[in-house]
């Protein structure tokens, strides 16, 4: 081991409280900083992000199957404008029964799955729908009800009654319950599927002018009369931004308010570590050890502690985000919130840069003292102490 090493070491074995309280402050930091960085990340443009992690679609439209076959629907992917297409999937409208009364009418669309190229469907609780019987309800749009619970629809013939399995987000918000696709027709008072679901997404879609010469160009590629509505995905968002508008300052705050006080405890408690190992500056100074030794030790009693609390920071702030994030994504409306790698590296880097930075600077002042300067400092005479010392050559004459 290097003589520098020895010093560490020996530095951080003779403070041992200095020591832990550098690890605890650092990790309390961290934990905070991450959680504050993970809200401020995940309250910039929250719809926006979803929307493009899901892939979501930029045009749902619905279409009367007695006007238009699903291979119609499925040739309009080749449309004028048009990107990406999903579908059809066969639709119904039903009312579910609570103890004797009626619901709101649900939207119910069949898929198969999950994902797909367009609208990628996220599960929250439970799971996707595996056999006929089954539902998965929409978080946003879709009834409150437990897993395991069964939704009767007394309309339909046979009046069918599904399992509630899993609870799930769409971004596109394109429906509010799903099924397998062969489930719709037992849903549909006459047994045969009457309508269609298209999801699409356009080059250019960014405004209502161009969503409305999309859905133009689109509508002249089908039957006539055929599309029966349409939903656009700047509605959707127009929405969602207004239902998270009280939510973004509060959150936005609390992170601020998290990073900054993590910068102020770090940078106080490692410069009050260095000021009160200053004699100990005094002795390094006094066996030979230059300024920029003196500072090299110091930033490495104050690192290697703050690298330790860091790291298992990092490792409590991803803890604690699990709840906190699943909270704001149902506050935002969206789904799949997580912590950025960028924001672990740039927590990490700035809180022990920041530990560095103010050991150095504390340690440069120190070691800019004159030897006995700094072998003085914590010897001040203890009040009453060497009195009667002084008093016994008076007392002799």
């Amino acid at each position: 081991m290097s003589v520098l090493g020895r010093v560490i070491g020996s530095g951080m074995a003779r403070r041992r409280v200095q020591t832990l309280v550098i690890g605890l402050a650092t990790l309390l930091a961290v934990t905070a900083s991450v959680l504050g960085g993970a809200l401020l990340v995940s309250s910039e443009a929250p719809f926006e992000k979803a929307f493009e992690r899901q892939h979501g679609a930029q045009l749902t439209a619905q279409f009367d199957a007695s006007r238009a076959t699903a291979a119609q629907l499925a040739a309009s992917a080749r449309a004028s404008g048009v990107t990406a297409a999903a579908g059809p999937f066969p639709t119904a409208t039903v009312t579910p029964g609570f103890g004797g009364h009626g619901g709101a009418p649900l939207s119910v669309a069949g898929r198969a799955t999950s994902g797909g190229e367009i609208d990628k469907v996220t599960v929250l609780r439970g799971r996707w729908v595996e056999k006929p019987g089954e539902i998965v309800v929409s978080a946003d749009t879709g009834p409150e009800v437990r897993l395991g619970r069964q939704l009767e629809f007394p309309d339909p013939p046979g009046s069918p009654a599904l399992t509630v399995v899993g609870v799930a987000r769409s971004v596109s918000r394109t429906a509010d319950g799903w099924v397998l696709p062969s489930q719709i027709a037992k849903l549909t008072p006459s047994g045969r599927v009457g309508g269609y679901q298209m999801l699409y997404r356009f080059i250019h879609a960014h405004t209502s002018a161009q969503l409305a010469r999309d859905r133009a160009a689109l509508t002249a590629s089908l039957p006539a009369k055929s599309l029966t509505g349409a939903q656009s995905w700047l509605g959707v968002k127009k929405i969602a931004t207004r239902d998270t508008a009280l939510f973004v300052p509060f959150l936005v705050a609390f992170g601020v308010l998290g990073l900054v006080m993590s910068v102020l405890i770090v940078g106080n408690v490692v410069a009050g570590a260095v000021a009160t190992g200053t004699r100990r500056i005094g002795v390094l100074k006094a066996v030979g050890c230059t300024p920029g030794q003196v500072v090299r030790a110091c930033a490495g009693q104050a690192l290697i502690p703050a690298a330790v609390g860091a790291a298992l920071g990092t490792v409590a702030g991803h803890l604690l985000a699990v709840p906190v994030l699943s909270d704001t994504a149902d506050a935002y409306g969206t789904a799949g919130l997580g912590i950025e790698a960028w924001v672990d590296a740039a927590v990490i880097g700035g809180v022990l840069a920041m530990a560095a930075g103010t050991a150095c600077a504390s340690a440069w002042r120190a070691g800019r003292l004159r030897t006995v300067d700094a072998l003085a400092v914590g010897r001040t005479p203890v009040a009453g102490r060497g009195r009667a010392a002084t008093r016994l050559p008076m007392e002799g004459q």
